[in-house]
């Protein structure tokens, strides 16, 4: 890695390859803030930069495509003249996306960042709690919440997922600390506090403690409460001891349930009935109206029939959004060797389904629950991926990173 000391402030210009996630809107901010309390010049210009950092997004396949397409562009853009780092998910899930001679940083390795940049202020110490909008769509992103990243990684093993290539197991943060980080939100004005984690159900695992312990805590504050995610079978364990104060400062909960058939829970390598979790989801809705409950839901998981995917269609009566994403095989991951992949033809079917449903919208905002949605609205269709990519390059040059 390059470091750079003198007179002259290094420039640095930061951007990320997808806006739709709050886990990256939180890092992006982190190493925002991580620059500007080391007296490094954030520059929204790439041409005035030294030094060139990209957040990146490895979820699913088209996901990967965009952010391994943005950070090449920059790499062949300014090879030789400037450094380009990479971090985000993507970096320990598939490094080979990227061309050689870009400097990665995973996300359990940031305290790389604190060598590169010669710091003061240590990142480790550094939150990106205040989202900037800059690096969290407005549309997604709860930009008046204070956001708390309790956890990274899980103790889960889901037979589809990549993320867990680039968070490993559950890294808990000790409860007095969330505590201290909440008070430090309220003395800057925030009343809505967004815990997040990869899997929150997770926390604590390797702490001695659960969710259910830091919940209760947290009733001695006069705040609202958002999670972030909880996986549904941990949902199912720690739901019974929360207490109901506690239940009462919930304003949202998203708990992907993935799927309403127990074969195919069982093919994703999941352990819990979908119908314990749908009807824990009505009993929350009916204890407390006031609480916003989404899930998420795969379509196309290799095996899954039309019938089993028209079952996910219920959860659209026990949970207020219902958010559908293609499933895409990944490289390393258990599901790619599966059979029964559904065809090209079958997943468009689904999708015209979803899209015909009733309750569908295209975005969240303003319209009334229960809702069905397409993860990350259009941008399923190829055509549209490729255009939004060349939009982002674009604005990304001109400063506007959306």
């Amino acid at each position: 890695m390059q470091t750079r000391t003198g007179l002259n402030m290094e420039k640095v210009f930061l951007c990320t390859a997808f806006k739709l996630c709050d886990n990256n809107g939180y890092l992006t901010t982190q190493l925002a803030n991580f620059f500007r309390c080391n007296n490094l010049e954030l520059v929204r210009d790439p041409e005035e930069a030294d030094t060139i950092v990209i957040t990146t997004c490895g979820f699913d396949q088209e996901r990967e495509d965009e952010s391994a397409a943005l950070v090449n562009h920059y790499h062949d853009k300014y090879e030789g003249s400037k450094e380009v780092i990479v971090s985000g998910c993507l970096t320990k899930i598939n490094p080979d996306a990227f061309k050689p001679g870009l400097t990665l940083i995973g996300n359990k390795e940031l305290n790389l960042f604190n060598d590169r940049f010669n710091a003061r202020e240590r990142i480790e110490q550094v939150p990106g709690s205040d989202l900037s909008n800059e690096y969290i769509s407005d549309e997604y992103g709860f930009i008046d919440a204070y956001y708390i990243q309790i956890c990274q990684g899980c103790v889960n093993n889901c037979s589809y997922c990549a993320i867990k290539k680039s968070k490993g197991y559950v890294d808990s943060k000790p409860v007095e600390e969330i505590l201290l980080e909440v008070r430090r939100g309220i003395d800057l004005g925030f009343k809505r506090f967004m815990l997040l984690g990869d899997d929150c159900g997770s926390y604590g695992v390797d702490l001695g403690c659960d969710l259910a312990q830091l919940l209760n805590r947290l009733t001695a504050y006069d705040i609202r409460i958002l999670i972030n995610y909880i996986e549904p079978g941990k949902f199912l364990s720690v739901y019974p001891k929360i207490d109901s104060s506690a239940l009462e400062m919930i304003d949202f909960m998203n708990i992907p349930v993935q799927a309403a058939s127990p074969r195919i829970i069982g093919l994703m390598n999941r352990s819990y009935d979908p119908q314990r979790v749908m009807e824990a989801a009505w009993e929350i809705k009916e204890r407390f109206p006031a609480v916003y409950l989404e899930t998420h839901i795969i379509f196309g998981f290799p095996g899954e029939t039309r019938e089993e995917f028209r079952e996910t269609l219920r959860l659209a009566d026990c949970f207020d959004a219902v958010i559908y994403f293609r499933y895409t095989d990944r490289k390393g991951v258990r599901s790619t060797s599966l059979p029964g992949k559904v065809s090209e033809e079958e997943l468009q079917q689904r999708i015209d389904e979803i899209v015909a449903h009733p309750r569908f919208t295209w975005k969240q905002q303003d319209a009334v629950p229960p809702l069905v949605l397409l993860g990350y609205g259009p941008e399923t269709s190829e055509l549209f991926n490729t255009l939004r990519l060349k939009e982002k390059i674009i604005a990304s040059e001109n400063g506007n990173h959306n």
